[in-house]
């Protein structure tokens, strides 16, 4: 038989692949913050790291490069829309983790633009809103990462992840987003998206929202990656870790 140390030495190894840290959802529900915007959105192309959900003007193709050179970048909102599914979540813990995105996508978004605080020319503005959030479940996170058959969790987690794309007690986001022409109020570019925990065994592990920031991280560097292709000056443009 099997010593349970080893086994239990074999799952640690397996969860420390390397694995990312977070990946697209296989859906995505639209709970009102670009209600206007959901009849002209179609699906993204995963292989491009678009997300779920996207809306591009065909303006956007015929904009000269280096149009735009400035952003205004909004106050990310913690939309709680008629649809929303964030009961429960206290009000400083969703400050903290807006403040926590406004952080991570200004720092991003700086390092290519002038951030302004005030619409004006060659300015686009972005809006952010994160309109879902739900945190893991640590301890159990940890149990479920032993393999079968050692436990039911596990075989319970697979089953949960061949069904609907997300691991059993791991965290979740979905956020909207749109970019405009700050003085026009044009919308240039839209999306939607939800990203999942994926169980990777780490320190961060033990933090429930260690998911959720990583998502946060991940859109702050993809929002970047997407706006650098667009203005169209460097081949080299970074793409997000996953």
């Amino acid at each position: 038989m099997v010593p349970l140390s080893r086994i239990l030495l074999i799952g640690l190894i397996v969860t420390l692949c390397g694995c990312p840290a977070t990946k697209q959802a296989r859906t995505v529900d639209k709970l009102g913050f670009l209600k206007d915007l959901y009849p002209i959105m179609t699906k993204g192309n995963e292989d491009a790291g678009e997300s779920l959900l996207i809306y591009k003007n065909p303006k956007v193709a015929t904009i000269p490069p280096n149009s735009y050179t400035k952003i205004l970048l909004d106050p990310v909102l913690i939309f709680r829309g008629p649809e929303s599914k964030m009961g429960g979540i206290s009000q400083s813990e969703t400050q903290m983790l807006a403040d926590t995105f406004y952080a991570l996508i200004y720092q991003e978004l700086s390092k290519d633009y002038d951030m302004v605080d005030k619409p004006g020319a060659s300015t686009l503005r972005v809006q952010v809103a994160v309109t879902h959030l739900e945190e893991s479940w640590p301890m159990l996170d940890v149990v479920s990462n032993v393999p079968a058959p050692m436990n039911a969790l596990a075989a319970g987690s697979v089953i949960k992840t061949i069904a609907t794309g997300k691991p059993a007690f791991t965290g979740e986001a979905v956020i909207e987003a749109k970019v405009t022409d700050a003085q026009t109020g044009e919308v240039l570019r839209a999306m939607v998206d939800r990203r999942v925990g994926t169980k990777k065994l780490e320190a961060q592990s033990f933090n429930s929202w260690a998911d959720v920031y990583e998502s946060l991280r991940y859109w702050a560097e993809n929002g970047r990656y997407h706006l650098c292709k667009a203005r169209q000056i460097r081949t080299d443009c970074p793409k997000p870790r996953a």
